[in-house]
Parts: structure tokens; C-alpha cells; sequence
């Protein structure tokens, strides 16, 4: 199964890792113990932990060196550090140190193992815990461990009083990638609500992601919903195409033809496809002036080819909107650049709607002769038709004969053979009583 681009599912999430800063707390007293009894018989308490001035000093010291881009001296000043006697909370920030600086080298492999002994650490503020859950979470999608990465986030939100719309939109992207799209659909959903509910606008990715969810899903109900947010809030081309096919696939095609139509109007179209689709869409229904203007203008903006098919259904176009002129016109460019008997034949209909019978017989001759008709004994009622115009009335019971070979035509050819068989007898018979 294709999986989203992790630089792309992780760009809005890991733009730089987030350090706990720390902090200095001077304190009258210092203790390597989380906790203590009290002299009565009181239920026990957590003594807060504090950072001595020296550690917090070499800590910086070691901050500064890793944003300078000295990483060997942050991390010699570390290994300094680790050798005297720290509580639990100046070691917890020590592992978080050395994470920080292997993530500012984007080294996440040796990053990860210092952030798990942050919360190893037993007595440990809960607060650094969960923040460095939460970055942890992050790491292990990045390093694509997503189990990891999936149960992390869970603990961090199973210990959270209030999850945000962007851990679950996080969860979400980790649950994507483990092809869990019923749970992750659930989790943008969310996302999106908390974000609507609180009058933000929802971020462009994020839709992004219930797109592919749905898409996954094969639920065109709801990615109808999705591209209809992502029109009205982020107007592309692509959007506007891709909830057009949406229509179509769900039948409402009312509704495709008008996005398609909007998205015309506005300009949005930059490609061949996009206008060679509207332009369909428009013959579908029945429209065929309008779409031979939209494939015009493609062509005159250099979007759409002036290739041998691109004319063909212009053709159609303005065959279908009895713009007879223009039809041949562009027809002929067709055929001569196609050559191909489809062509000539639509040259040679639209010769007989006219009524012009030397060029209706010009034209399904080339049509026959092109030898790639998939329903050649419509060429031959033509040119049979064309050849009884021109008084050609042998010639035209042959033709006839000839079509009547294909049983999709064989009631009608029989049928002008008789007619043409009882002409040639009037004939006769005024010639001889004269």
C-alpha cells in the first residue's frame, strides 16, 4: 500500500526538536531524594526537585556549544557532568541534554535512547515526562518505528488532562502509516471538529491527510466533504478537478459540471486534461457550443494541443452544436493529420447534413479506404446514400449489396435496395411508354 512521504507527513510536526529549557532554582538545600517521611504520621510527600547552580551552568554551557554547532564540546561538557553526584532530576535533564544535542546533529538513532532513560527515571518531574514523551513519539516516526511511535502517543495522551487537536492529528499520521485508516479518520475528525469548534481555519495538511484517509476508505461520501473544504478554503486547480471526478463517481453530476464550470470561470485551469475533462463533461450534457469554446481557448492559451485527437473532438463539438462551418474546418485539420478513417467519416456526415453529395461520397470513399473502421457498413449507407443523390443509381445498389453484408445493417440496406430496384423500374417503364 502507498504510504504518504514521511518528509511530508512529518514537516509540520519536526521542524526542530523541542528542549525542556532549563532552569535555575536556587535553593537553600539540595537533596538526591524524591521523597521523605514526615516527623508526624501524615501521608507522604514529593520534595521538588531542584537543579544546583553548577549543574545548571554546565548544562547551558553544553546547550550553547550544540546551537554553535560544537557538538563534541557539548558533549565532552556532558561526560564531565556525568561524573559527579546528581539528583534525580539533574540527571533526567543531563539524558535530555545529550538528546538535544544529537537531535540538533539529526543524529535520532543515538537521540532516542537518551530521551527513554529521561523517562526511566523514576522520581523525575511528570511535566519533562510528558514532554518528552511527546517528542519521543515524534522521533520514532521519524526513525518510521511507528509502533513505537503509536504506543508512545498513547501513553502521552492516556496522561494528559486535555489532548490538543495536534496530538490527534499526530496520532493520526502515525496510525496512516500503520494502514489503520478507520482509526486514524477518527482521530483527524476529531482534530478538525476541536479546530472548527475554536474558529481557527484548518490547516491545509491536515486535509490533506482525511483526502488520503478517505481515499483509502473508498468512503467518496466523505472525501466529497473533504475536497469541498479544501475549495473553499485552499481554491487549487487539482481540488477542483479532484471533487469534480468525485461528483462523477457518486452520479451527481449537476454538481461536477458546475465545479468544473467554477473552476474554469476562475482561471484555474493550467493543464490539457483539465480542459479536454470539462470539455467531455459539457458534450455529456449535451452542451457540445460551449465545450468546442473551452477546448478553443485551451488551444489558443498553448494548454491543448492541436494534435490530430485533440481536433477530432473539437469536431465533435461543433458537429453536435450544427456549427457546420467550423466542423469542417477543423475536421479536415483532423483527418489530414490522423488520417485515420473515424475522421474522414465524421467529415463525410457532416457533408450529408449538408446535403453536399460529391463531398458526403468523397469522404466515406477516403473513410473506406483508410481500412480501420470498426463499423464500416456505416460508411457504405453513406456512400451508398450519396451515390443515389448523384443519381448514381447502379453504383448505389452495390454499395448497398456490400452493406448488407453486416447484419447491423442489413435491414436498412435491403431496404434501399428495393427502393432503388423499383426506381430503376419507373424509370423503364417512362422511358418506354414515351
Amino acid at each position: 500500500m502507498k504510504k504518504l512521504p514521511l518528509a511530508i507527513v512529518m514537516s509540520a510536526l519536526l521542524g526542530s526538536l523541542p528542549f525542556v529549557a532549563v532552569q535555575s532554582v536556587h535553593a537553600a538545600e539540595e537533596s538526591a531524594d524524591n521523597s521523605q517521611a514526615e516527623a508526624s504520621a501524615g501521608p507522604r510527600v514529593r520534595r521538588t526537585m531542584t537543579l544546583r547552580e553548577i549543574v545548571f551552568e554546565k548544562l547551558e554551557e553544553a546547550q550553547q556549544a550544540a546551537d554553535a554547532g560544537n557538538f563534541d564540546e557539548a558533549l565532552q561538557t556532558l561526560e564531565r557532568l556525568e561524573k559527579r553526584k546528581r539528583n534525580s532530576y539533574e540527571r533526567a535533564m543531563t539524558h535530555n541534554m545529550y538528546a538535544y544535542v544529537y537531535s540538533t546533529q539529526e543524529n535520532y538513532a543515538a537521540a532516542i535512547p537518551e530521551y527513554a532513560k529521561v523517562i526511566e527515571i523514576d522520581n523525575a518531574p511528570d511535566s519533562l515526562k510528558q514532554t518528552t514523551r511527546y517528542t519521543l513519539a515524534k522521533l520514532y516516526m521519524l526513525q518510521e518505528r511507528y509502533a513505537e511511535s503509536l504506543a508512545t502517543i498513547d501513553e502521552w495522551m492516556s496522561q494528559s488532562d486535555k489532548v490538543n487537536a495536534d496530538a490527534y492529528m499526530f496520532r493520526a499520521q502515525v496510525q496512516y502509516q500503520q494502514e489503520k485508516y478507520e482509526l486514524a479518520g477518527e482521530d483527524i475528525a476529531t482534530a478538525i471538529s476541536m479546530r472548527e469548534e475554536a474558529g481557527s481555519r484548518v490547516t491545509e495538511s491536515w486535509l490533506l491527510l482525511q483526502r488520503a484517509v478517505m481515499f483509502q476508505l473508498k468512503d467518496y461520501q466523505g472525501l466529497a466533504v473533504t475536497l469541498e473544504k479544501l475549495v473553499a478554503t485552499y481554491s487549487k486547480s487539482e481540488y477542483w478537478m479532484q471533487l469534480a471526478a468525485v461528483y462523477n463517481e457518486l452520479g451527481r453530476e449537476d454538481e461536477e459540471l458546475a465545479t468544473l464550470e467554477t473552476a474554469y470561470d476562475q482561471k484555474l485551469f493550467s493543464k490539457e486534461s483539465e480542459y479536454l475533462n470539462f470539455a467531455q463533461a459539457l458534450l455529456s450534457r449535451e452542451i457540445p457550443y460551449k465545450a468546442a469554446h473551452v477546448l478553443e481557448a485551451g488551444m489558443e492559451a498553448d494548454v491543448v494541443e492541436k494534435s490530430a485527437r485533440n481536433l477530432s473532438l473539437l469536431g465533435d463539438a461543433w458537429m453536435l452544436a450544427k456549427e457546420y462551418d467550423n466542423a469542417i474546418v477543423v475536421m479536415t485539420q483532423a483527418a489530414d493529420a490522423s488520417g485515420e478513417g473515424r475522421d474522414y467519416f465524421k467529415l463525410a456526415q457532416i457533408y450529408t447534413e449538408r446535403q453536399e453529395w460529391s463531398k458526403s461520397l468523397e469522404f466515406s470513399n477516403k473513410a473506406l479506404n483508410a481500412g480501420d473502421l470498426k463499423a464500416p457498413y456505416q460508411a457504405l449507407i453513406i456512400k451508398g446514400l450519396a451515390q443515389y443523390n448523384l443519381d448514381e443509381l447502379e453504383s448505389a445498389s452495390l454499395t448497398f449489396f456490400k452493406a448488407a453484408s453486416y447484419p447491423a445493417a442489413e435491414k436498412v440496406a435491403y431496404q434501399w435496395q428495393e427502393y432503388i430496384e423499383s426506381e430503376q423500374q419507373r424509370r423503364e417503364y417512362i422511358a418506354n411508354a414515351g
